[in-house]
């Protein structure tokens, strides 16, 4: 129908408008989500109003191609949202070259002044990460709740209105008159389903997964670029004793503060569980890719485990956070990688032996990207951070490793 396919159009129009003007800020103290969104919903809301105010004969054709045309702009909307966000590999500095233990290269790292890395980000890509702020990125997300819990709303009066327009057909009917416009419905008990019931499942599945990808890049911002220079470049420098987690978590509960100040209810946990993931993907970047500022001994495991759980207590709040089996089920392969840490070095050595054997007939592939206990990867990284001679040696002799230039 020409019509519908006019508004249609001036739906993804002002869509494309209202995201170039947004701001994401809170529309108002009471409403954390953006105007843009508001907008959005009021033009669809008069173009449902225009529909059902023709004086023409309806079919079920044109209801599908009124649902069908708004479920797509909600996806285009969802899109544009995502879209601003640059690579997260962008927010990630990149990983030290690896180096075997020299004495006193972890003090002489930390006197050197820092040089600037040319894989950095440039100033350009800067101003658009920091332009992502927490409170900005919460906004996002709260607007892409409203969508949803609007969304239903919407189908409901798409649903009463259509019932009303044709009485004698009504969409739950399942009147043989109609059922040659319709796609083959399943039944329930005899009675068919409401052609409307997976109308906008597109734009439900679009937005759920917009609000995963918000959630991680959330809080691997927090942690990998605005509390880089105390976590990932700070935490265990030259020392353990001295640099510990309490320090990091001092800075980490203001940015859950503020996080949770913006941030609507329902989407809470999800949001905060992206920011536990992030810190414990820190934490592993500071244990394994450190650099050479960053030695390990026996005796340092014991504080390192404290500070995991000091870590995880922070996250579950006493009963009041997320609850203690999310967080122990998140942070169960970094505690596995600890365990490494309190192994004597032959005994590392001969994991990584085993692993290396395993990982040449295939037998130990592990396609999802994520550091494992028991990935050669992993074991080598764990003796390149290890301050004995034993590690130092094994690392020249077996991979022509460097001593750490200090």
């Amino acid at each position: 129908m020409r019509w519908i396919n006019m508004q249609l159009g001036r739906i993804s129009e002002w869509i494309e408008r209202t995201i170039q003007q947004e701001k994401w800020e809170p529309s108002s103290s009471q409403h954390r989500h953006g105007n843009s969104i508001v907008e959005v919903y009021r033009i669809m809301e008069e173009t449902v109003d225009q529909f059902f105010s023709l004086q023409l004969p309806m079919r079920v054709p044109q209801l599908n191609g009124l649902v069908s045309g708004l479920d797509n702009a909600l996806q285009s909307y969802t899109q544009r949202v995502v879209s601003q966000l640059v690579d997260k590999q962008d927010l990630i500095p990149p990983v030290p070259i690896l180096t075997r233990y020299k004495k006193e290269s972890g003090m002489k790292a930390f006197s050197k002044k820092k040089a600037v890395d040319p894989r950095l980000p440039d100033d350009r890509r800067s101003s658009q990460i920091n332009v992502l702020s927490t409170s900005k990125l919460c906004v996002r997300l709260n607007s892409l709740h409203y969508a949803v819990f609007h969304l239903n709303v919407l189908e409901d009066s798409i649903r009463e209105r259509w019932a009303k327009k044709r009485p004698q057909e009504n969409v739950m009917a399942g009147r043989s008159s109609i059922d040659s416009d319709l796609k083959p419905r399943r039944v329930i008990a005899n009675r068919p389903i409401d052609v409307l019931s997976t109308a906008f499942d597109g734009t439900r599945k679009a937005v759920n997964a917009a609000i995963d990808r918000i959630c991680e890049f959330t809080g691997i911002k927090i942690i990998f670029w605005d509390m880089r220079e105390s976590f990932i470049d700070g935490l265990y420098k030259t020392s353990v004793s001295q640099t510990r987690m309490d320090m990091v978590l001092q800075g980490l509960d203001s940015v859950l503060v503020e996080l949770c100040d913006v941030i609507v209810d329902p989407l809470r946990d999800r949001v905060v569980i992206g920011l536990l993931q992030a810190s414990l993907d820190g934490l592993v970047r500071v244990l394994l890719d450190g650099g050479p500022s960053r030695v390990f001994s026996q005796g340092d495991a014991k504080l390192v485990e404290e500070d995991l759980q000091l870590l995880k207590e922070f996250f579950t709040a006493g009963g009041d956070g997320i609850p203690r089996g999310v967080v122990e089920n998140v942070a169960a392969p970094v505690q596995q990688i600890l365990k490494l840490y309190s192994l004597e070095t032959y005994a590392v050595i001969e994991n990584l032996r085993h692993a290396s054997e395993q990982m040449a007939t295939g037998s130990n592939a592990h396609g999802n990207g994520s550091k494992t206990a028991s990935d050669a990867d992993t074991l080598l990284r764990v003796l390149c951070h290890r301050n004995d001679n034993e590690a130092s040696n094994f690392l020249k002799k077996q991979y022509k490793l460097p001593k750490s230039a200090g």
